[in-house]
């Protein structure tokens, strides 16, 4: 009983906090896909629709992130796999037989599940801040490489030659597939693949409506990095605004499992009267609710923030 209730808690907490929230910076991109469409570079059409470059299958998506994924940890990544979820296998199995006790089967697919999930969160956070540090840098190259009378083909080359890590890889690729001929709706798709941000997207944007219509590409650029380098700056001021709010819920959310963790070593004969014995599990059940319903409520006045 303790166990499913716990299952169902947590995934009612692990739904709340990926669950997408529909902001205010997103409503310019639905009304360029509402009034300004188009699927190509065909001279006919206006403008760029949005969905030409992220329109995915399910299948498509999650292709794409065993892509990144493999990208992300390198060689030998299959063999890191096997180790990552090895050593969550033994955890599991340590956790269950200090804390949980329930069946092993039970333990080793939810600490499985959990594992995963929490290795995929990291590994695509760990690539945006990565890509949040190096994309205006490569922006401020771009610009300078097309200042200087370079095409925008050999402009990205420079780049992908001049700039280390992911971001520079892709540039570089960008380049190779530009000079092979591949056509740029193409190598824009795939490069929004590799990176699906939003200030990536208005990038790709500007540099489709640039080859198609033409104009002054290095100020459209310097703009472009104006505008990212204040929204990470409001970024920043939010987080920091709300840093305080948002450690305090966590050392909150965190006191009764650390207690309870401690129980076991401390007094455990109170440990088992919480967790297997009838007339203690409703302190159990009490704490674990109550800890939904706080972190739910300050999660959500989190997520609300502008």
């Amino acid at each position: 009983m303790i166990f499913w209730l716990a299952l169902i808690l947590g995934g009612v907490l692990f739904i709340i906090a990926f669950w997408p929230s529909k902001r205010k910076e997103n409503e310019y991109l639905e009304q360029l896909n509402r009034t300004l469409y188009v699927n190509s570079m065909d001279e006919d059409h206006k403008a760029v629709n949005l969905n030409s470059l992220t329109g995915e299958t399910f299948r498509q998506k999650i292709q794409r992130r065993i892509r990144n994924i493999k990208m992300q940890l390198g060689a030998f990544a299959l063999l890191k796999v096997l180790a990552y979820c090895l050593i969550v296998a033994l955890v599991s199995f340590y956790a269950n037989n200090t804390f949980i006790r329930v069946h092993p089967l039970y333990a080793l697919v939810i600490g499985q599940i959990v594992g995963i999930f929490s290795g995929l969160t990291i590994l695509e956070s760990r690539q945006q801040k990565e890509f949040e540090m190096a994309f205006p840098d490569a922006l401020n190259m771009l610009a300078s490489a097309v200042s200087s009378g370079e095409s925008l083909m050999h402009s990205i080359i420079f780049v992908g030659k001049s700039l280390e890590g992911s971001v520079g890889e892709e540039f570089k690729r960008m380049g190779e597939r530009l000079q092979m001929g591949e056509s740029p709706d193409t190598v824009f798709r795939k490069s929004c693949n590799r990176f699906p941000y939003r200030s990536f997207q208005f990038f790709v944007i500007t540099l489709r409506a640039n080859m198609q219509r033409g104009g002054q590409l290095k100020d459209v650029i310097t703009r472009l990095n104006r505008l990212m380098f204040d929204a990470r700056a409001i970024e920043k001021k939010k987080y920091a605004l709300t840093s305080e709010a948002r450690t305090s819920a966590k050392i909150v959310a965190a006191i009764p499992f650390f207690f309870l963790f401690m129980l076991q070593y401390l007094s455990p004969e109170n440990y088992d009267f919480v967790m297997n014995h009838p007339k203690g599990q409703p302190i159990l059940y009490y704490m674990l609710i109550s800890e939904a319903i706080g972190i739910s409520i300050v999660w959500g006045l989190m997520r609300g923030v502008r």
